[in-house]
């Protein structure tokens, strides 16, 4: 595909649409991820741990500090979640197929590629909506 260099009123309002309407979107599904890392490590982990926030807070660093850029709105925000979100989805992957890590391997997995998509696409629709319009 040709890179664009303006687009039409009617062009930029449906992108400014799909950008209002797909942010809350990528946000839960951001926050979904957090809280399934969250709950697994500091419950359903059979890992005795001395100190299991040390361990969380390693776990889950690279998503807190792309969540500003999901919360912000910036398309360079969202392409940093979605370099951040395939770490997560491999290592979703990895756990899957796993005999009892399985729960967490296919939420982190499928919540990792969910989000990656949701960036993918926000980050699109966003460098669209901010084109000059002809």
């Amino acid at each position: 595909m040709a890179k664009r260099f303006s687009i039409t009123q009617q062009e930029k309002k449906h992108y400014k649409t799909l950008c209002k309407h797909y942010q809350p979107v990528l946000i839960l599904n951001h926050l979904g991820l957090i809280a399934v890392i969250s709950w697994w490590h500091l419950v359903l982990s059979e890992i005795p741990l001395q100190h299991p926030l040390i361990l969380l807070s390693a776990v889950l660093l690279p998503l807190l500090l792309s969540l500003w850029g999901s919360i912000n709105g910036s398309y360079k925000g969202a392409i940093g979640v979605c370099f951040i979100s395939l770490f997560y989805f491999t290592s979703g992957v990895t756990h899957w197929f796993h005999p009892t890590l399985w729960p967490i391997g296919m939420s982190e997995a499928l919540l990792g590629g969910g989000l990656f998509c949701l960036g993918l696409l926000y980050a699109r629709w966003k460098g669209l909506s901010e084109l000059p319009t002809t």
